[in-house]
């Protein structure tokens, strides 16, 4: 546990994600050129990004040319708030760290005084709010530069984004202090990148590895994608034989070790997605990739009046009607039962 009189920059918790997956550059959209190489085309500086944050970047002449920056720019890369320093560009265009006693530290304890001296940070007591009210509501009080006399968390000041505030007994004056809440997750932005940002030991929000996110499928159908326990997105391929590609019957294509390919192309076999029931043709593969429509007498359509002498069949893949075969059991006009003749006729 940290009491406040022991906190020494924590005044971290305000640390930006961004920050702290670094990246670089000034973070323009559009990539840069240092000359010598092809560029994109732009039309204003705002197109153009550097590519090191002691460079920067113009739109010269429609094409994105770096320069120096100049010595003591400041460089976002890496910045921890509250640490005393800060980093900057020198004038051979490299980064320094140098004493800045501006950025002070916060160690959220109303009692004690922040300062910077010589690029240290320190937290000694506030003469001046020493008896003063303290913690929420002003509840309890400062003694010796500690908020003392809490019998709960609720009544302490509270602390940063990744501390845990907690009510320290010490004898008759009970003192609020802070712990670091370590591992807590502070955002999930995005949670297809397989990355959330969480608090680190020493208060700092930093990117970590966020297993359970579901990044967006690639282009790939022959793989599933899923975050791993590193933060890096998995790539498991689908089963070998997985249809893929628009596979169809006469030009199937299928997964195969995590890629689709092309299987080989089918001589005649028939294509039962299109098939017609009974319209005395049927389509086959050509063996090309492509489909052919050929006549099938034996594609016969239904019979529309099973108990008459005539019946559906097919001739040279045209539907038409003929007598059914002499003896043919059937219904006569009158309602009973006959047989067929040779004419097709119910007697």
């Amino acid at each position: 546990m940290l009491r406040f009189d022991h906190l020494l920059g924590l005044g971290l918790a305000g640390f930006v994600f961004a920050a702290a997956c670094g990246g670089g550059g000034d973070g323009n959209a559009a990539s840069s050129s240092s000359g010598g190489g092809s560029a994109p085309a732009c039309t204003t500086d705002a197109q153009c990004g550097a590519s090191d944050p002691c460079k920067t970047a113009a739109c010269v002449a429609g094409a994105c040319v770096e320069t120096q920056a100049p010595a003591g720019k400041l460089v976002l890369d890496g910045l921890v708030p509250g640490d005393c320093k800060r980093k900057q560009c020198t004038a051979e265009g490299t980064i320094e760290e140098v004493v800045d006693d501006t950025d002070k530290p916060d160690d959220y304890n109303p009692c004690t005084l922040d300062t910077c001296t010589g690029g240290m940070p320190s937290h000694a007591t506030d003469p001046a709010m020493e008896g003063a009210p303290c913690g929420t509501n002003n509840q309890i009080v400062c003694s010796a530069g500690l908020c003392v006399g809490c019998n709960n968390e609720e009544q302490c000041p509270q602390g940063g984004v990744c501390h845990k505030v907690v009510c320290n007994p010490m004898g008759a004056t009970n003192a609020c202090g802070l712990e670091i809440d370590v591992g807590k997750q502070v955002s999930n932005a995005d949670p297809g990148d397989c990355l959330r940002a969480v608090c680190d030991m020493n208060g700092l929000i930093v990117p970590a590895p966020a297993p359970l996110d579901v990044p967006l499928p690639d282009a790939n159908e022959c793989d599933v994608e899923s975050c791993g326990e590193n933060g890096a997105v998995v790539h498991t391929p689908q089963p070998d034989g997985t249809t893929c590609g628009g596979s169809t019957t006469c030009k199937p294509s299928s997964c195969s070790t995590g890629a689709c390919v092309q299987m080989p192309l089918p001589g005649t076999d028939v294509v039962t997605e299109t098939q017609v029931p009974g319209d005395c043709r049927t389509t086959v593969c050509d063996g090309m990739g492509g489909t052919l429509d050929q006549p099938d007498d034996m594609d016969v359509p239904p019979d529309p009046t099973a108990t008459d002498c005539t019946g559906p069949v097919c001739s040279g893949g045209t539907p038409s009607t003929s007598p059914k075969p002499q003896g043919t059991a059937c219904m006569t006009a009158g309602a009973t039962i006959g047989m067929c003749d040779a004419s097709g006729n119910c007697i």
